[in-house]
């Protein structure tokens, strides 16, 4: 393993081209299932496809993978490929009628629900390759807190925190948010997205709840970006394996991620004048140097 590590730490040492990407990479995470992050990892992505962003999906919830039912694309390849050495990260890509594309994890796959330390700072490293093919990275990781939810979410320039009303979301996404501060100091921009609220009102006073106790408790700014009302045609979307921004582009919940996608955006650009965004080979080097 000590041999597999000096490899990996060569790997990103010799990645210069990628010191420089502007690829963006956007983790998205919950602190508990069922709360749509896959349906909004999927949707956002074809929003900033139409706002003119080349856009790949890496499902990062491995051996449960299912952006691949939601674009309704069966890959050929996944991520066991990479791990197996058969194939590089772009190989194993996806690509779909919607013009973004996708990298599965492996639905189904027993192998990659036990993957190792190794394995998963090899899947960061081969990302650097994303950068001549993507301008925008979205990590659909699985729910809670695991080695693999933490590793990608150090890596990402922003981590966006899917909630609900429901009390239970809000408890656990403040239980993640503490033990990533806390426990794993993951050095992250976090954003919050209230998901299936009945009105902009109760967004806000969701994020309110946490974003008051995050402050107070672990010194720790939240940024809000937006909301995506109940909408029984996202309802009946997610039924039939579709992308509500596909389906019925005027719909409330297409608005809504239109205007999260654009406030992401907006977000880099106005950021980028004002901090230093570290280059994501020093924090892949800062991952390998962990001795978590």
């Amino acid at each position: 393993m000590s041999d597999q590590a000096a490899t990996l730490r060569n790997i990103v040492n010799n990645k210069s081209p990628f010191a420089n990407s502007n690829l963006k990479i956007f983790t998205v995470t919950s602190g508990k299932g069922g709360v749509g992050k896959s349906n909004f990892t999927a949707n956002i992505a074809l929003a900033l496809k139409e706002l003119g962003q080349r856009v790949l999906i890496l499902d990062a919830d491995f051996g449960l993978s299912n952006i691949d039912l939601i674009l309704g694309v069966r890959p050929r390849y996944n991520l066991a490929h990479l791990l197996a050495g058969n194939l590089n990260l772009q190989e194993v890509i996806t690509n779909t009628p919607y013009g973004i594309s996708f990298i599965s994890g492996g639905n189904g796959v027993k192998e990659m629900l036990y993957l190792d330390k190794f394995q998963v700072e090899k899947v960061a490293v081969e990302l650097s390759s994303l950068a001549d093919v993507a301008d925008v990275v979205l990590i659909d990781t699985g729910a809670g807190i695991n080695d693999i939810v933490i590793k990608f979410c150090e890596i990402a320039d922003e981590v966006c925190l899917i909630v609900t009303p429901d009390p239970s979301s809000i408890t656990d996404a403040y239980a993640l948010l503490k033990t990533f501060t806390k426990d794993f100091f993951v050095q992250a921009k976090y954003n919050v997205i209230l998901n299936g609220v009945d009105s902009p009102s109760e967004g806000m006073n969701v994020f309110n709840k946490i974003e008051t106790v995050s402050k107070s408790f672990l010194n720790l700014d939240l940024n809000f970006k937006g909301y995506i009302p109940y909408d029984i045609s996202l309802v009946k979307a997610v039924r039939k394996s579709q992308p509500i921004y596909c389906v019925n582009r005027n719909a409330q919940s297409s608005i809504a991620y239109n205007n999260i996608a654009k406030n992401l955006l907006c977000y880099q650009e106005t950021q980028n004048a004002n901090w230093d965004r570290e280059p994501l080979i020093n924090k892949l080097r800062r991952i390998l140097k962990s001795k978590r």
